[in-house]
């Protein structure tokens, strides 16, 4: 028979993927005398062989599978697992360090007298590595919702599939079958990644956040590590939902070399993931640093027209006009970011103000911090703070961040194109802290270490920072508000905030980010200018990242992707979804957790950033889900080990024949564009033999001719001297 056709369960393992062969892998360890059940033509058993140096005997029915399964194991035994006392076949095979069962309980009739019956097969110290597919995933409970509980080729509903499990109904069979979990992992996939993505999305977002909020909604398959029930150990629980996961394997020793090794920069993240997948007994609701940190989300209050922004960009633009205008940039580029429940709203109405705190309250954000646009004296967007400010029922804590950078019409606060410029005049230090009194002074005020909280956006920028903090403080002081905490924004390549004689600092990502881009890896529809980078590369930078200073209060983002103000130039995160930014809040809130000496705050970037694609407002892609995400790290909830997606969009091969139709198209392209060079070339050398310039070639003209050389760039290949034409 030949082994060359590809057999329905052969694949290749990627031992840093997450999937429940890589954990398979993992758990089974280092030269181990393995039985295999339903090993099938041998994905796994091949990665045993080779990297985990194990000896396997093989229990197989499939005749083709044992063909391709032969270069790999030690012994075959042809075995029918459906057969009556199938178990008794296997005489004298003797005990085995390890007994795997790779997705194999879920096709058999009996799974419960089956994995009864693998007991017998362990040495006394010896244990059972135990996948399984999860049918409490969210995409199922859609199919259902759907009316549309279709069998498959493959995955969850695969058409052999003839057992289904929920996390209560494994601990079950194993406990029926005398075994203990003593550890185990998940296999993470949201459901509009899996097979049934198209019934997920006909959910509603509300139907959705509900299935959502299960902990396990996104546990796609289960990989377990049992030992006899008389085995020491604590048993671990697969239904708590606040799982503690180690660092490591089960045991160094049983780590395979190869795994351990990097095996390219892009998969790093991912082998990191499977190395902190296994779990440790469950001990409380919460995580163990949980200290209640006051969750604070940047503000925006661009979304009311104003005046300038009339003249600079047309009647009445507001950030909305530019998050409704904005495209895809490549294959599943999520963009427009578009609201759902508040829709494009406006800040003049106080009721917008009321839900916005209503809802962020509910959530678990503490505090608003509203960017406070003031330039020598002139105010900008500061209806939606003042009137803040005047409504009580406006009942949300908050504080002021002092944007102090350019306006430019190209959103770079950069010295080109500037709208309006901060000119730090000689009064500008007395004025500024003055504006900021009423403020000060309100009780809702948020205040560190009993005073009130202030954040300047580029305390660079200041003229002299040390002075300006000093005739603020003193200010403060004399009119009776007391002292003042000034912390310094971490941007633009600032990382201190000693060096302005201020109080803190707070870091703002994605400024100062210093992750590798992803740029080779995504195919944009057009010229791309701007950086792709991956978000749990991206977090995980600013998680490892430390200071010379001792009080910094760390941030987070949601998401990040500023298509809609900066087109082709954007800075894009992938895969900012809810579960990746849960994992970073959670991780962050645990990390400060082992300083109990000071107040912790940690911010989040942002509440309504949305042409910067960064908010937890509700929108179209994914509803209330950042919201949840924010609520469950808070919370103490832990799901995540690591950050789950990690993926970049698919680059699709293009037909051959497509490809040589666009290439005689664009060799027509060319030809043309070469007979038109060819023709300003002459008009352009005439223009240069010309002894009266400006009567022969008007200004405009000659603008035009070299703007056209310019586009086709051969502007270079001229160098026309001036000097002697009148």
């Amino acid at each position: 028979m030949s082994t060359n056709k590809v057999h329905k369960y052969e694949y290749e393992v990627d031992v840093t993927s997450n999937t429940a062969a890589a954990y398979v892998a993992a758990m089974v360890g280092r030269e181990k005398q393995v039985l295999e059940i339903g090993p099938g033509p041998g994905s796994i058993t091949k990665v045993l062989q080779s990297v985990n140096a194990c000896h396997i005997t093989g229990i197989e029915l499939d005749g083709e599978a044992i063909e391709k399964l032969i270069p790999y194991c030690d012994r075959i035994i042809q075995v029918d697992l459906n057969s009556i006392d199938w178990q008794k076949l296997l005489v004298d095979i003797g005990r085995f360090d390890v007994v795997v069962a790779a997705d194999v309980l879920e096709h058999l009739y009996d799974p419960w007298s089956a994995l009864q019956n693998i007991v017998q097969f362990l040495s006394p110290d010896g244990y059972a590595v135990v996948s399984l597919p999860h049918i409490g995933h969210g995409a199922i409970m859609s199919c259902l919702l759907n009316d549309d509980f279709e069998y498959r080729e493959w995955g969850l509903l695969d058409r052999t599939h003839i057992r289904f499990f929920g996390l209560r109904n494994i601990e079950e069979l194993f406990a029926q079958a005398g075994l203990k979990i003593i550890e185990a992992c998940y296999v993470i996939k949201p459901p509009e990644e899996t097979e049934f993505a198209s019934d997920w999305s006909r959910l509603s977002g509300p139907v959705q956040d509900l299935i959502m909020n299960n902990p396990h909604a996104q546990v796609y398959q289960v990989v377990v590590k049992a030992v006899l029930a008389n085995h020491e150990g604590e048993p671990v629980s697969l239904t708590a939902p606040q799982h503690k996961f180690k660092r490591g394997l089960s045991r160094q020793s049983d780590v395979p070399k190869e795994m351990n090794e990097a095996v390219g920069k892009e998969t790093a993240q991912t082998e990191h993931a499977i190395q902190k997948s296994h779990m440790e007994p469950a001990t409380g609701q919460l995580s163990t640093n949980h200290l209640n940190p006051r969750l604070i989300a940047f503000f925006l209050p661009q979304f009311h027209p104003i005046p300038e922004n009339d003249q600079w960009w047309g009647r009445g633009f507001t950030e909305w006009t530019n998050v409704t205008k904005a495209e895809p940039l490549f294959e599943g580029h999520l963009q427009p970011h578009l609201p759902t429940d508040s829709g494009f709203y406006d800040l003049r109405l106080r009721e917008t103000r009321r839900d916005q705190i209503r809802m962020a309250k509910e959530y678990g954000i503490d505090a608003f911090c509203y960017h406070y646009y003031w330039f020598s004296g002139k105010r900008l967007l500061n209806f939606p703070i003042d009137d803040m400010l005047a409504d009580r029922e406006s009942d949300m804590p908050f504080c002021l961040c002092w944007a102090n950078e350019n306006w430019t019409r190209r959103w770079d606060a950069g010295n080109k194109e500037i709208l309006i410029a901060q000119e730090y005049l000689p009064d500008d230090d007395i004025n500024f802290i003055k504006s900021l009194q009423p403020f000060f002074e309100d009780k809702r005020y948020l205040r560190v270490d009993d005073k009130p909280f202030l954040i300047v956006y580029r305390p660079q920028h200041l003229q002299d920072p040390a002075k300006t903090a000093s005739i603020w403080r003193n200010y403060c002081r004399q009119i009776g508000i007391g002292e003042i905490h000034l912390c310094a924004a971490l941007t633009h390549g600032n990382e201190s905030y000693s060096q302005f004689a201020f109080d803190s600092g707070v870091e703002f990502p994605p400024h100062n980010f210093r992750s590798e881009t992803v740029n080779h890896l995504v195919r944009t529809y057009h010229a791309f200018h701007g950086t792709i980078a991956q978000y749990a590369t991206v977090a995980e930078s600013y998680l490892a990242r430390s200071y010379n200073e001792p009080r910094i209060f760390k941030t987070v983002f949601p998401s990040w992707d500023n298509t809609a103000r900066t087109k082709e130039r954007a800075l894009i995160i992938l895969n900012g979804t809810p579960e990746n930014y849960e994992h970073w809040l959670a991780s962050t809130i645990d990390a400060i957790g082992e300083d109990r000496k000071s107040e912790h705050l940690v911010f989040i970037n942002a509440w309504n950033e949305w042409a910067e694609g960064c908010h937890l407002e509700p929108d179209r892609w994914f509803s209330h889900r950042f919201l949840q995400a924010t609520r469950n790290a808070k919370a103490g909830l832990r799901r995540y080990v690591a950050f789950p997606h990690v993926s970049t969009p698919a680059i699709e091969e293009e037909p051959l024949h497509d490809q040589s139709s666009e290439t005689e198209v664009l060799r027509d392209e060319i030809d043309a564009a070469r007979a038109e060079i060819d023709m300003m070339r002459e008009e352009l050398e005439a223009l240069y033999r010309s002894t009266s310039w400006r009567i022969t070639a008007p200004l405009r003209s000659t603008r035009r001719l070299i703007t056209r050389l310019h586009t086709y760039g051969i502007l270079p290949l001229f160098n026309i001297d001036m000097r002697h034409k009148d």
